[in-house]
């Protein structure tokens, strides 16, 4: 089957809803509502308690030593004034992210673990780089981007189990190849690219997107390139560190224009490197909800 053709049925089912990964309603709404200062927190806090699984997760995961809770949490408000909308809008994505990230990939050569470690790492590093490097963009925002960056993956992978025989082949015979370029050839879409396209299906803000799309590109972005430079940044350390290396190894290279973009040093790319054993302690909480 030719990529075009292979295109089209990807586009096919992108177009077809139920066939989707899908998130909880709720966690798009309080995405979109965490950025409105003028948020009703009791009618918040009301419509996510419906939710019996969430409100659950997210009272145990609002207790939890990540997120270092000044007293005891017991109810969804309780757990908004106390941590902060922000923090709580990141809770539920997690628990709502779980179940489509953490599946295995076995054409990516990823189990459900390792999909799921990386994930919440390259959140918890994207969250580190926007607050080290003082982004406009806040540093929840750029958590929400990295927790996020690999869905396309759940995607293609329908598609992949096909075809990963003859990407197998041409990296292993020339593994200067890129893997995305590979994708690209035979699906006619990236798992970055269709990343992308899930979270607009999801109705997630352009700037997330974006973000997702176009990470292993930042010099494309023109919404948020400092947003995208963070994630790119971000996946290649983790990466670099060995956590959730895929199919496709190590060979995305760090983009210039991302270092310049973030005016980012060495001295603290090498720090933030260092930083990941700590990070992968931090998140042993959130790994196991």
């Amino acid at each position: 089957m030719s990529a075009d053709e292979m295109k089209a049925r990807i586009d096919a089912l992108l177009a077809d809803i139920q066939q989707l990964p899908t998130l909880p309603s709720i966690a798009t709404r309080v995405i979109r509502l965490a950025t409105n200062p003028d948020v009703d927190i009791k009618a918040l806090a009301d419509e996510i308690s419906r939710d019996s699984a969430i409100t659950a997760s997210l009272i145990k995961l609002s207790n939890s030593a990540y997120f270092r809770p000044s007293g005891r949490i017991r109810s969804v408000q309780e757990a908004i004034v106390t941590l902060g909308l922000n923090t709580v809008k990141d809770i539920i994505l997690i628990i709502a992210s779980k179940g489509i990230l953490k599946v295995d990939l076995d054409a990516y050569k990823l189990n459900g673990l390792e999909l799921w470690d990386h994930s919440l790492l390259v959140a918890e590093m994207s969250s580190r780089i926007a607050r080290l490097k003082k982004i406009k963009t806040a540093a929840d925002i750029a958590y929400t981007a990295g927790l996020l960056h690999d869905t396309g993956k759940v995607v293609l992978i329908h598609f992949f189990r096909k075809i990963h025989r003859q990407i197998a082949m041409e990296m292993d015979a020339d593994p200067s190849l890129k893997f995305t370029n590979l994708e690209k050839k035979y699906l006619g879409y990236t798992n970055i690219e269709i990343g992308g396209k899930l979270l607009r299906i999801w109705n997630f803000p352009d700037e997330l997107v974006e973000a997702v799309g176009l990470r292993d590109r930042p010099d494309q972005a023109v919404i948020n390139p400092e947003l995208c430079s963070v994630v790119h940044l971000a996946n290649i350390l983790v990466l670099s560190a060995g956590v959730g290396v895929d199919a496709g190894g190590l060979t995305e290279s760090i983009s210039p224009f991302a270092i310049n973009t973030l005016k980012i040093k060495d001295a603290e790319l090498h720090k933030l490197y260092e930083d990941v054993p700590e990070m992968i302690e931090n998140i042993g909480d959130l790994r196991g909800i």
